[in-house]
């Protein structure tokens, strides 16, 4: 195994570890949270001012998983660098990371009321729906961009499904706000899932050899038709 490849397993396997790392502190921050609820609760109260897992919240959860998306979305950048598509999909991506850092670097009020009106929680509620927008984005396009691949058309369906029932987690949280922290956490986790899946499946491809490309296969298969069309 040479640089460049060790180099592509590492970036691959931070997009398939970050899912995993945030679920896992989300669970052990709320384990060290009296009274704190899955249910009712947004994930943003466990960093939130003078909580007692702000630090360890905002830095281990937001910061850390953000900086794992940009590593991510940096591979994915150069593993996919001769496609045009993937030129606008990467950089989606990694704006959804830098966002998750954004709101792990300005904490909302205690309890993140609506009322609690301060400049640090609403610059976190605009990192926190930037960072949806945008990762929602990120699964459509690089479901297009799968879908020139042979091996990953399945993320165009997936990509859409994950925006889709995104968004409809995200309005069940606006409209239901006894039940918001469940919400929020099934659009969390639907976005997490999603980039879990797509870290696995392009590191099963690797370094997309020739035969993976749609459409250097066209020619292949107009030719093998004109082959096996019947002379009259």
């Amino acid at each position: 195994m040479n640089f460049r490849q060790a180099s592509l397993g590492v970036g691959l396997l931070c997009g398939a570890f970050a899912p995993v790392w945030w679920v896992a502190m989300i669970l052990y921050c709320a384990s060290l949270f009296p009274g704190y609820s899955h249910l009712t609760d947004f994930i943003s109260e466990l960093a939130a001012r003078r909580s007692p897992t702000q630090e360890l919240m905002a830095i281990g959860g937001f910061i850390v998983t953000g900086g794992l998306y940009l590593a991510f979305a940096a591979t994915l950048a150069w593993q996919f660098r001769r496609d045009r598509r993937a030129w606008f999909a990467a950089p989606l991506l990694a704006l959804g990371g830098l966002a998750r850092i954004g709101s792990g670097v300005y904490p909302c009020e205690p309890g993140c009321a609506a009322d609690a009106i301060s400049a640090s929680q609403e610059w976190h509620y605009r990192y926190a729906a930037l960072g949806f927008g945008l990762m929602m984005a990120a699964a459509v396009a690089w479901g297009f961009v799968g879908n020139r691949y042979q091996k990953l058309r399945q993320l165009l369906a997936l990509g859409i499904g994950t925006a889709m029932w995104c968004a409809v987690a995200l309005l069940l949280m606006e409209f239901h706000p006894a039940w918001q922290g469940l919400f929020q956490r099934l659009a969390s986790g639907i976005l997490s899932l999603w980039v879990l899946v797509l870290a696995v499946l392009t590191w099963r491809i690797g370094e997309l050899p020739e035969e993976l490309e749609t459409r250097s296969a066209l020619p292949r298969i107009k030719a093998s038709r004109r082959r096996r069309r019947p002379k009259r």
